[in-house]
């Protein structure tokens, strides 16, 4: 979990904890308007940021991760309008992704591959939280970097291409009811489309500790969303499970 900062200066550490939470807080930041326009159908660039519910433009002081949040007790500053708990805990976890993978490899590109991938899993929750969505752009988005880990820490595509091959195949077997017919395609679910992506990031020689982990994770979130008479949210145990997995890769290998 420390590999990278265990020999170096506890001042280097000092600064790279600051300077991970600051990025981190900020690409938080702009995940939250991804969770917010992506449902809606509505371009990241076609207007500045503003209240979903009353439209108006927000200012600078509205903008800071978390702090403003935490400052506006979670309101919006001109219609008083709540705007839901998730937006925070993105941009808290997000900082506090970029902070483990800095701690786990430094500022190379494992971090920057793992941080991406971790902003794509938060959001992909995020929306499904607040909106019963998995947005397919997100997944697409988690392909991509899935295919580029796995080519970086295997030297060959044929990780992924089996990963991904056995995810496919779980998914289909474990939700086959649900696998629809669109002209001559077949279409996985959700949930099956979760679990190729998942095979996909960890390579074929992770996927029996990926199914572990998962399964065990879905299992306690399902039992604590029975217990709070709440909405069981499926990619919260994936987006945990994948993120350990790719964090800490050593895991993986059972």
């Amino acid at each position: 979990m420390f590999d990278y900062v265990w020999d170096i200066k506890i001042g280097y550490v000092i600064c790279g904890i600051i300077w991970s939470l600051q990025c981190g807080f900020s690409v938080g930041n702009y995940a939250c308007s991804l969770v917010h326009r992506l449902p809606r159908g509505k371009l990241m660039l076609d207007k500045p940021p503003y209240c979903g519910t009353c439209g108006t433009l927000l200012e600078t002081r509205d903008l800071f991760p978390v702090l403003s949040a935490l400052w506006l007790r979670h309101r919006c500053r001109f219609c008083k309008t709540p705007f839901p708990p998730s937006h925070t805990w993105t941009e808290f976890l997000v900082g506090i992704l970029f902070v483990l993978a800095f701690f786990q490899y430094g500022y190379d590109e494992h971090f920057f591959l793992i941080s991406f991938i971790g902003v794509f899993l938060i959001t992909l929750a995020a929306i499904d939280a607040n909106e019963n969505m998995v947005i397919g752009k997100i997944l697409a988005c988690l392909l991509v970097c899935g295919m580029v880990y796995r080519t970086l820490m295997d030297a060959t595509i044929f990780g992924f291409m089996e990963g991904a091959l056995y995810g496919v195949l779980l998914g289909a077997l474990l939700w086959h009811k649900d696998v629809k017919k669109v002209g001559h395609i077949y279409v996985l679910p959700p949930a099956a489309q979760l679990m190729a992506v998942g095979g996909l990031v960890v390579g074929g020689h992770g996927i029996i500790t990926f199914l572990i982990v998962y399964a065990w994770l879905a299992l306690m979130f399902f039992l604590w969303s029975i217990a709070r008479r709440k909405r069981f949210v499926l990619t919260i145990p994936f987006g945990i499970a994948l993120t350990l997995l790719v964090m800490y890769p050593s895991v993986a290998f059972f």
